[in-house]
């Protein structure tokens, strides 16, 4: 109510929206080539470097998920606030529990079960996007 109303005949992928998203898209890209590369250097076999940028672009596209809630204002207000996200986020992450942990599916998806630090290093890799949104959100916000 703070606001006047959207063009009706405006799509919601206005300018500040499509921005937001190209720089998520783009972070996302440069923070996970990074961490592969990362992952290459340090003598991460290939299917263990593969599997972990996997999980890293997977908890990234959750967290765009929470950030985009709003092109104007901080994923930290409210973060938990829509009930349908929070258990489409939660079932994804069961899935990707299953899929990194149950030994029948981890053949077919070249995964394995990941250690406390390989999760600290995709948790804190895929987090990185929460301030670089919130600070394009404040750039973009207009005046």
């Amino acid at each position: 109510m703070q606001r006047p109303p959207r063009d009706p005949h405006g799509g919601i992928f206005g300018p500040r929206v499509v921005a937001l998203m190209l720089i998520g898209g783009a972070w996302s890209m440069i923070v996970n080539v990074g961490l592969f590369a990362w992952l290459l250097h340090s003598g991460r076999p290939l299917p263990e470097a593969m599997a972990l940028t996997f999980v890293s672009l997977v908890l990234i596209q959750f967290l765009k998920a929470y950030s985009y809630r709003s092109d104007r204002v901080s994923v930290l207000r409210r973060p938990f606030a829509n009930r349908w996200l929070n258990l489409a986020v939660s079932w994804e992450v069961m899935l990707l529990a299953l899929v990194l942990y149950l030994p029948v599916l981890q053949a077919p998806f070249d995964t394995f079960a990941m250690s406390v630090m390989d999760w600290a290093i995709v948790l804190g890799v895929a987090a990185t996007v929460l301030p670089v949104l919130d600070a394009a959100k404040a750039l973009l916000r207009p005046r």
